[in-house]
């Protein structure tokens, strides 16, 4: 039966998202929550995005006088999780949460996934990460500007860069860079997650990174064991100059890794509703934003305005697809 169930999701994260895959369309009449609900991480359990959940999910317990449950349902590069939250009655009681990457980069990367982003909506973003452009503690180069002017030298020889997997918004972002920078010196080694890339970071084996400034990596960061040369984010970080002072042609090289609670298109507006007001009274406590900090990210105070957060979620999809396109990625 489990293997069963399995092939069913992943039938729904592959099959077209029309309307006739995402459940009835019809709210039944009645009171918000009704039953149990679940967040569905498209993560194994212990990941950066699966802890922000286990914070948020007594929080929105409460504020949602029912019980709530985290669901790890990893998979087809998130795809997996995101086809089950679809597969789901969309009725409110299956929630996303996730980071920017999952709903957008799998349809682009991967020819058998079939829904697109605008099949979710986000309902608020929750926190973010910025990231940190990283390099081997035994690499010669001590700067950014170090980096890229070694990296246009076609006479040097060709560095790695290591990524948690290929199609994953870390080899756009290493894609992006090489062709900003007009530099095909760096070649891609994907792994299989952020661990075994950082270990072999740390142990010369691959040499490059782009890395979230967050948990383990921003603690091995401040003791040296990696060196952290500059970052992506729009705003100022301590300690860090921004690409874009370092390359002007790094101007639009703008990323940042982000947390989301996401719903199907098709649920009720009422229910977006119920659940954005939830969402907005466990940010406004202290607990998520103490984790958040001590684990190196920002949390949002209070939940996005709805419309605001269409409008960004759009603005985010629309964005990475034109970086796709414009790299023309594709996953090894």
């Amino acid at each position: 039966m489990k293997k069963i169930a399995r092939r069913s999701l992943l039938a729904a994260a592959l099959a077209p998202a029309l309307g006739t895959l995402v459940a009835p369309l019809a709210h039944a009449q009645g009171a918000f929550p009704a039953r149990r609900l679940s967040v569905v991480v498209p993560f194994p359990a212990g990941g950066p995005a699966d802890m922000v959940a286990r914070v948020m999910q007594p929080l929105m317990q409460k504020a949602l006088g029912e019980t709530v449950i985290v669901e790890n349902f990893a998979g087809v590069g998130g795809a997996m999780g995101v086809g089950k939250v679809l597969a789901a009655p969309a009725d409110g009681h299956t929630m996303l949460l996730t980071t920017v990457a999952e709903p957008i980069l799998p349809p682009l990367t991967m020819p058998s996934v079939r829904y697109k982003p605008d099949d979710l909506v986000l309902v608020s973003q929750l926190s973010y990460t910025n990231i940190a452009l990283v390099v081997r503690p035994s690499l010669q180069i001590n700067s950014a500007q170090a980096l890229v002017d070694y990296l246009k030298n076609p006479s040097n020889k060709a560095l790695t860069y290591a990524t948690p997997g290929s199609g994953t918004l870390y080899h756009l972002m290493g894609e992006h860079f090489k062709m900003l920078t007009g530099t095909q010196q760096l070649m891609h080694v994907p792994y299989k997650g952020l661990a075994p890339a950082v270990n072999d970071l740390i142990g010369g084996q691959v040499d490059v990174a782009f890395l979230p400034m967050a948990g383990s990596t921003a603690k091995l960061i401040e003791a040296g064991t990696l060196r952290a040369l500059a970052h992506t984010a729009d705003k100022t970080v301590a300690g860090l100059p921004r690409l874009s002072e370092v390359d002007p042609s790094l101007k639009d090289f703008v990323y940042t890794v982000w947390t989301g609670v996401f719903l199907p298109r098709q649920t009720p507006s009422d229910v977006v509703s119920a659940v954005h007001k939830a969402i907005d009274t466990a940010l406004q406590g202290p607990e998520f934003g103490v984790y958040t900090r001590e684990a190196g990210g920002v949390a949002l105070t209070r939940a996005m305005p709805l419309k605001q957060a269409q409008a960004f979620y759009s603005a985010e999809a629309q964005r990475l697809q034109r970086v796709f396109q414009a790299v023309k990625l594709k996953a090894d």
